[in-house]
């Protein structure tokens, strides 16, 4: 038997699961949650309850679960449910929903092994404990005040409530960080009735009433909070600071934790070291070495630009004592593949202005690609509509400007003769 949304089918064996069911409000199934007796738990056998159809999903409800679900910032477990993928679990109406893409062919009762994604599940833990150190000595350093958190996929952000922070406070932040992380501290972790907790120094109010859980980091920092996290702070390795960025009108710090931060001094030592090689110089002298190749490359770069200034004007000069002169107009045509790229660009904004000239050249982009630029050094000797209802056609060519300049790109490198012999015409008959 299993349980999909609102449809039931029985099987024998099953009656004491099947009565519980029917006097159990839907929304009051309880899930014996051994992610809080045991977070390095990984995997553990459990009973299914129900599956219920959830929009494009479906969510396996289970009698006991290792995976935690969304809260406090922190993303839900994935893992498998038997040989079903689970992509998240997520907390709705007081049910744990362990949720699968596709209907999964379990039985009402049936025991089944929960496997977690273990490295991600660490991971997250490494992200929270990192979290509550640094939050707590922003706020033990400076006052500081935590706002929201994001544990993302790369990175571990947290919104504070001032509008700046310097960045040798940040620095402190990192070191004080730091040194609890290889201090060795017990992460503890223990629940209190509400009524308590107003004497015990929190660093913020708790959101909800009743038993209320605390995580506690010995003298450094002790909050409310459900997630999960390491039992000793070395577990974290490291935090590092990689950027800020403002939201809200409030400073938000950007971190690297645990074995990504350690990930992200490899990635970068290993850059340097190929900076160094790059530049033939010790790591303490890359920088001044990228900014004297810049400043060459700057250099070399003005130089080329003017060389090829030059090479457009002869070349257009060349061009313009073989072009046609139709009503005392010259007209440039031409197919400029041949060119370095750009020629079109460059040509357009040299052209002569002693006489009345009009240029028209294309390049071709690709096998079935062009572009082509059409310009003019008077006012008014060139009809442009004329040109898009006549002559686009021809070339597919898409695009346009303003006087004295058009642009645009076409698809049929075929019909550039025809083009240009179109093109003449028009000239001839305006």
């Amino acid at each position: 038997m299993y349980y999909i949304a609102s449809k039931r089918r029985e099987f024998p064996g099953i009656q004491e699961i099947l009565a519980h069911c029917r006097k159990t409000p839907y929304n009051d199934f309880m899930t014996e949650q051994i992610y809080y007796s045991d977070q390095y738990k990984k995997i553990e056998s459990s009973n299914i309850l129900r599956v219920d159809q959830l929009k494009k999903n479906y969510g396996i409800v289970l009698d006991r679960t290792i995976f935690y679900p969304e809260g406090g910032g922190q993303p839900g477990d994935t893992g498998f449910i038997g040989n079903t993928r689970i992509i998240d679990t997520r907390r709705k109406d007081g049910v744990i929903y362990h949720i699968a893409e596709n209907e999964p062919e379990f039985k009402l009762g049936t025991a089944v092994e929960c496997r977690l994604n273990w490295e991600r599940r660490y991971d997250y833990m490494q992200q929270h404990t990192g979290q509550h150190i640094l939050s707590g000595v922003m706020h033990n350093l400076f006052g500081i005040a935590t706002v929201s958190v994001h544990q993302g996929e790369d990175y571990l952000t947290i919104e504070t409530d001032r509008e700046e922070i310097h960045e040798e406070e940040i620095l402190a932040i990192e070191d004080g960080t730091n040194r609890i992380i290889t201090g060795n501290v017990p992460v503890t972790i223990f629940s209190v009735d509400e009524t308590k907790t107003g004497a015990m120094n929190l660093r913020r109010r708790p959101k909800v009433s009743g038993a209320v859980r605390l995580v506690q980091i010995e003298k450094y920092d002790i909050v409310a909070c459900g997630g999960m996290h390491v039992s000793n702070t070395s577990e974290v390795r490291l935090t590092a600071w990689v950027g800020s960025e403002k939201i809200r009108g409030h400073a938000r710090l950007i971190w690297k934790v645990g074995d990504r931060a350690v990930s992200d001094y490899r990635e970068k030592t290993e850059i340097i070291k190929k900076l160094s090689n790059l530049f033939s110089t010790p790591q303490n002298s890359i920088i001044h070495a990228a900014v004297t190749r810049t400043d060459q490359f700057r250099d070399v770069q003005q130089t080329l630009s003017e060389l090829e200034n030059t090479i457009v004007r002869l070349r257009l000069a060349e061009l313009e004592g073989h072009a046609g002169r139709y009503n005392g107009i010259t007209v440039i045509i031409g197919d400029f593949s041949a060119e370095r790229a750009g020629f079109l660009r460059n040509a357009v904004k040299k052209l002569p202005d002693d006489k009345p000239l009009i240029f028209c050249g294309m390049q071709k982009t690709g096998e079935n690609e062009l572009i082509w630029a059409i310009a003019a050094n008077r006012d008014n000797i060139i009809d442009f509509p004329a040109v898009r209802e006549k002559l686009f056609p021809i070339i597919n060519a898409k695009g346009g400007g303003k006087p004295p300049v058009w642009q645009g790109k076409g698809s049929n490198i075929g019909g550039i003769d025809q083009f240009f012999e179109a093109f003449v015409n028009l000239i001839k008959e305006s």
